[in-house]
């Protein structure tokens, strides 16, 4: 299992370009799906990221980071200058000369000490001169697997006495950046909105905790009920179905919802 301080080593290897050190960490065959772009191999995420590197200076700056058994997900913002004009870069067109800063939710899979899989799950563009607000790691209580469950199922059936009573008082909830709602009764109105245009359900995946941490997986899927051409997730059509797989980053105080933030790693809008 792979220890907080050797993930921390790893990024470190990585900020200064230190290909064989953190390559060592990428199982042969790892699958790594980043904003940069998709790779099935060890050798081609090396090969990626020395072109990457002769174009941008990249430094990666752990925010929060949530150890599981199997898996490591680091809430980490990268920071790209342009060493030259780079006008095809996937993530966006940068010019020689020019910073952009951006927060991801990173989801590792861990198969004895190596990487098997890498997904990046984007969150925010990060204004110029703003301070990230992470996840302040504490040895408070924390919330199992099974509690994270119930409260998705309770989410599912509309059961807003349940899945609220898992909010704490002044909860914050941040929807991959776009949305911001503040306390439990701005959460309630937001969804009775979007439960009233849509059918949606959400699928867990996979879930990881540490002390007052917790990462999830989650599949969600929502069918258009009528015409919403502004729709948070996307316009839709009456009939419409979007899936979205999102990473949910969340913050707990006495073992309930503090603070919740999601990245999107895949969206799929299938006609109706």
């Amino acid at each position: 299992m792979l220890t907080e301080d050797t993930f921390r080593s790893y990024v470190d290897a990585f900020n200064r370009s230190d290909f064989d050190a953190f390559s060592a960490f990428y199982a042969e065959n790892v699958e790594f799906r980043g904003r940069a772009g998709d790779c099935h191999s060890r050798a081609g995420i090396v090969a990626l990221y020395r072109d990457i590197r002769s174009r941008v200076r990249e430094k990666i700056t752990l925010h929060a980071v949530v150890i599981g058994d199997n898996a490591i997900v680091a809430d980490a913002e990268t920071e790209l200058y342009g060493l030259v004009d780079w006008p095809e870069l996937k993530s966006g067109a940068l010019k020689a000369g020019e910073t952009r800063r951006s927060e991801n939710f990173l989801w590792y899979d861990i198969a004895g000490n190596q990487f098997t899989r890498i997904r990046s799950a984007h969150h925010r563009v990060i204004p110029p001169g703003e301070a990230v607000n992470g996840t302040v790691a504490r040895p408070d209580k924390g919330m199992t697997a099974g509690q994270y469950a119930a409260y998705v199922d309770a989410f599912n059936r509309d059961d807003y006495s349940t899945f609220g009573s898992f909010y704490h008082d002044d909860v914050v909830l941040n929807i991959a950046g776009k949305r911001e709602l503040r306390g439990r009764q701005a959460i309630f109105d937001f969804y009775r909105i979007v439960k009233a245009q849509t059918r949606r359900t959400i699928q867990i995946n996979q879930v990881i905790s540490s002390g007052n941490q917790l990462a999830a997986e989650l599949q969600s899927e929502f069918l258009a009920l009528e015409d919403l051409p502004g729709f948070t997730a996307g316009p839709m059509k009456k009939g419409d179905r979007i899936f979205i797989n999102t990473v949910a980053l969340c913050e707990l105080r006495d073992g309930k919802f503090a603070r919740i933030r999601s990245g999107e790693l895949r969206k799929i809008h299938r006609p109706g």
